[in-house]
């Protein structure tokens, strides 16, 4: 089983038994409030229904945000999740509106009750419970919508207190506070509602994740030998999952593979010590030289780093310049280093095919053939031998 797939089981399932409790608890202050005339346990009612609603939004949106990424999502679906959080946010604004309208427009005349005190209490016990096991599912798995929704829980057991307290009002003879239970309902819903919504829309626009995670990102980095100076790292999220991009540095006569070897090691070290990190991008740049995408790009011309010929210019000046060695110098193997802001060519050469014994006579005559060359310095030639 995936991760990704793992992670969709334990959101569903958290969720569904979530959604019953909702369903049963909602429908019991509902029916309370009725018979006891209380507008306040009313509205607590309908907020656990909310959850009910938001519970299938969830499922949903877990199942969907959770799929492999396909051509048309490369970086996968998780935005569905942050999509579905800001309806989710926007349904729970509409309920505390309403909540709150209706709350005013009522003139029924509440009463204390058992039966209502007993729903309240029973909420604020079981749905407390709930909002700890969703949100450590949601921590655990890296879903900011089921950490969202862990909250609407406490929000609906908070509620409940409001609630409650508005019945100890009605029982003192304070009908007004049963209303005012009512309103700080609303409130309450649609401050939490507010909250998500500013939250994942700051996600949808690529908002960077918080200071400190990137900084100890970059310490995990900097712990790494051979690998110095990250910069220049952009990260953004998706559902509570990181996508990061960096830049590092190598030693400057690294090869290719051993830059590869240790830009794996960093995507690697990163996703261990980091499991929000889902992808990590990583740009080297050898220890003399930063490559930096903060470069302001309005400037005109190529930057300086790329003044020198690239890869097939050289081998083209090569082949022209070194035609009389062709017969045991292999161009296409030519290693080329960028250091210093100059180039080192390194030249590779058959000893067995070589016109004399004397290879320092014939590497004389190679750089000799070298010196017309426009651009680079200290160039070698590396000889093999069978």
């Amino acid at each position: 089983m995936s991760k990704m797939q793992e992670e969709r089981q334990i959101a569903q399932r958290v969720t569904i038994v979530g959604a019953i409790w909702d369903a049963l608890l909602g429908i019991a202050k509902i029916i309370a409030g009725w018979f006891s005339q209380s507008q306040a346990l009313i509205a607590d009612g309908i907020h656990s229904l909310s959850d009910l609603v938001t519970d299938v939004f969830v499922v949903v949106a877990s199942n969907n945000a959770r799929q492999a990424p396909d051509k048309n999502h490369p970086y996968g679906h998780l935005r569905f999740e942050t999509l579905t959080t800001v309806i989710l946010g926007i349904v729970l604004i509409i309920v505390a509106t309403g909540i709150v309208l209706e709350t005013f427009n009522s003139d029924r005349t509440p009463f204390a009750t058992w039966y209502g005190a007993a729903a309240v209490i029973l909420t604020i016990v079981i749905k407390e419970a709930i909002f700890h096991y969703t949100r450590r599912a949601g921590e655990k798995i890296g879903s900011k919508l089921l950490i969202a929704n862990a909250w609407h829980s406490r929000s609906d057991a908070l509620s409940s207190v409001a609630v409650l307290a508005g019945l100890v009002g009605v029982y003192f003879g304070y009908p007004w506070a049963d209303k005012a239970a009512a309103v700080v309902v609303g409130l309450l819903i649609a401050k939490i509602a507010i909250e998500m919504i500013w939250d994942n829309l700051k996600e949808l626009v690529d908002t960077a994740p918080d200071q400190k995670t990137l900084d100890q990102i970059k310490d995990t980095v900097d712990s790494l030998k051979n690998i110095m100076a990250p910069h220049d790292i952009r990260a953004r999220s998706m559902a509570g999952k990181i996508f990061l991009d960096m830049h590092i540095h190598v030693p400057a006569h690294a090869t290719v593979s051993e830059g590869h070897y240790l830009s794996d090691l960093v995507v690697y070290t990163i996703k261990k010590a980091h499991p929000q990190v889902q992808d990590v991008m990583v740009h080297v740049d050898t220890d003399d030289h930063i490559q930096s995408d903060t470069t302001d790009h309005e400037l005109v011309g190529r930057p300086p780093s790329l003044q020198l010929p690239a890869r097939d210019q050289i081998l083209a000046d090569l082949g022209y310049m070194l035609r009389s060695h062709r017969n045991y110098v292999d161009i296409e193997k030519t290693q080329l280093h960028y250091l210093n802001k100059t180039l080192h060519i390194h030249l590779i050469a058959n000893a067995n095919k070589a016109p004399s014994t004397d290879l320092t006579k014939v590497t004389n005559s190679i750089l000799f053939d070298l010196q017309n060359l426009p651009y680079g310095q200290d160039h070698k030639v590396l000889w093999l031998i069978n």
